[in-house]
């Protein structure tokens, strides 16, 4: 940067925090249909500008990913136009800030901008959190990589215009003022309302029903149509319906939007998933029959919404004052993501969706997972840098986060005689703090527990969250009659330990890899992509295949008959059966967790309270 222009721009950043603006605030118009190359236009109008220059921001980072995306590098061809006409003189200091000078002159800025579903521009950028853009089949319009603000107008109102093609419909939670020739209108209250409001542009299959005091609304992209909206409807929408169960009996929206976008092509950020907003989610998954996504898409539905409670309403002032260009990272983690999966499992067990033992089970294997990670750094550390020194840590918020949850629940439960967990404490810190009160973020710990009402809660955190002592899972569960060992030997029939995955295709079940079979498994001389057709006469099927194998081991003796049949391609798919005896295994099992059947009267209270059955 020459001399010249870094005073320039200093100058340019000192008045930026004195605009003047009068007018109805910002106008952004998005046109769907003149997609040059797969390229959007984009034009805003700012209120008017009574300096000299202006900085121009798109995000640098967004809420809910916590990695650096750099929205900027797909913004091309900017230019600044003035009410006569004119091209004004632009600077780009960076990769996502302009500076326009005579902006007091400044009518509107234009410019195109590329999706980020490309291979070439868009990799390492978290799909959910992404715009794709296909001519003539969808636009996912995630706002924030489209648009962004000039410095120091962050909260200025948007009316939003969208020129789209005819037979498209934007489903979106974004409040709409109207639909015409072609074009929607909607209004935003300021850039964060308006990057938290997603729209899927697509030809329409939309369904919604009423939960409680909210309308659930589901849109989906199928390209070739595996999957529809009612059907999605009907899979998640007892998880609202829990949901407002357990968070009291209403939900704390009057709309929330489900937008499912199915790719028919591959993750290039390598990880389908899906990212929560206010009033809505935005999943980007594979497609595939909805029997294959169903398990999925329910829980990560439940994650997201969960949400709404941390951090949406209960947070510290660095998210509650959002930086998109220069953000700072809070210490929680665990609250915002951690004790968010651990509810969006919780609410499933609490609310009769699915039973103890299963609840266990995947919690055990957010056990599992956590092991991979390092367990010598404090959760409060890798959370404020999780950005930078400890990104490839930042995973484990979802396992060992979740786990964090679990244990505090526990904890509280516990100290409480069962009167009091996290549900509880989520209320009250919602209404000591919600959407419009950030707690100070190196507060939490002493607040949790003056809160609840229990002191030593502060210690336990500090010790387990502030620091790396490992949290006592054999004496959290003690009272509740659930039985934790570090590791256990145990003997059980086995299946082989085959990897089996899914050929959606031909929708059989196949041989993914050979790599971990046992001696069961080699007796049975699969090959790799052989199609698993029945298991001793039980036709397999994506719905049944774990229930299946799991009857087979329970109801087997050493020595039974085993048939497999089998459709192998080299053999034209001709079936055929391999026959095998049943074979018994020692294994070693990790984090051991079992409901024990001969309990006390106070554990069948306690872990009635926590868990409901």
């Amino acid at each position: 940067m020459t001399k010249s222009l870094s005073f320039l721009l200093a100058g340019c950043l000192l008045v930026c925090a004195s605009f003047a603006q009068s007018g109805e605030g910002y106008h952004l118009f998005f046109d769907l249909v003149d997609t040059e190359d797969g390229r959007v236009p984009v034009s805003l109008s700012p209120p008017q500008l009574r300096s000299d220059s202006a900085v121009f921001n798109m995000p640098k980072i967004i809420p809910g990913t916590y990695s650096i995306s750099d929205f900027g590098r797909f913004v091309e061809d900017f230019s600044a136009v003035s009410s006569s006409g004119d091209t004004l003189p632009h600077l780009r200091i960076d990769t996502n800030r302009w500076a326009v000078l005579r902006a007091q002159e400044l009518d509107h800025i234009a410019y195109r901008v590329s999706d980020t579903f490309s291979k070439s521009m868009g990799a390492g950028i978290f799909e959910p959190g992404g715009t794709s853009i296909e001519p003539d089949k969808v636009v996912l319009l995630n706002a924030f990589g489209f648009a962004g603000y000039f410095e120091g107008l962050k909260d200025i109102p948007y009316t939003v215009e969208v020129k789209r093609p005819e037979t498209w419909y934007g489903a979106t939670s974004l409040p709409r003022i109207k639909s015409q020739d072609q074009r929607d209108f909607f209004r935003a209250s300021g850039y964060y309302e308006l990057h938290d409001c997603p729209v899927l542009y697509a030809k329409p299959d939309t369904s919604s029903a009423q939960v409680a005091n909210a309308k659930i609304m589901v849109a989906v992209y199928s390209p070739n149509e595996m999957v529809k909206s009612a059907e999605v409807l009907d899979e998640v929408i007892e998880i609202f319906e829990a949901s407002a169960r357990y968070l009291g009996g209403t939900l704390p929206v009057e709309q929330y939007s489900l937008l499912i976008y199915l790719s028919g092509s591959g993750s290039y950020s390598r990880s389908y998933g899906a990212l929560e907003h206010n009033t809505s989610t935005v999943f980007v998954l594979p497609e595939a029959p909805l029997s294959a996504l169903a398990e999925t898409i329910r829980d990560v539905a439940a994650h997201e919404f969960f949400h709404i409670v941390t951090p949406l309403s209960i947070h510290s002032e660095m998210i509650h004052d959002y930086d998109f260009v220069y953000p700072r990272m809070s210490a929680h983690l665990w609250l915002y993501e951690g004790c968010t999966e651990y509810a969006a499992q919780h609410v499933q067990v609490k609310e009769g969706l699915v039973e103890l033992q299963r609840f266990l089970d995947n919690m055990r294997a957010k056990m599992m997972a956590a092991d991979r990670y390092r367990d010598d750094i404090a959760f409060t550390e890798l959370s404020r840098k999780a950005l930078d020194e400890f990104k490839n840590e930042y995973p484990n918020v979802y396992q060992k986060g979740a786990l964090i949850g679990m244990a505090l629940d526990l904890k509280l439960r516990s100290l409480s005689d069962g009167e009091y967990g996290t549900q509880a404490l989520m209320a009250d810190l919602s209404e000591a703090y919600g959407r419009d009160r950030p707690f100070l973020d190196d507060s939490l710990f002493s607040v949790i527990a003056r809160i609840s009402g229990f002191p030593q809660i502060e210690d336990f955190l500090e010790r387990h969250v502030g620091g790396t002592e490992r949290i006592p899972f054999g004496k959290l569960f003690e009272p509740f009659g659930i039985l934790y060992a570090d590791s256990l030997n145990y003997t059980e029939i086995t299946a082989g330990s085959l990897r089996l995955g899914y050929n959606p295709r031909r929708e059989a079940i196949v041989l993914a890899s050979k790599k971990g079979a046992d001696e069961f498994g080699e007796s049975l001389g699969l090959e790799v992509g052989d199609e698993i057709v029945k298991w001793n006469g039980v036709a397999l099927t994506l719905d049944n295949l774990e229930q299946v194998l799991k009857d087979f081991k329970k109801a087997s003796k050493v020595g039974d008959k085993v048939k497999v049949q089998i459709a192998r391609k080299s053999n034209d798919y001709k079936k055929e059966t391999i026959k095998a005896k049943a074979m018994e295994v020692t294994r070693t099992k990790r984090h051991y967790l079992d409901v024990l059947s001969e309990v006390d009267e106070d554990q069948i209270r306690l872990r009635k309270a926590w868990a409901g059955q």
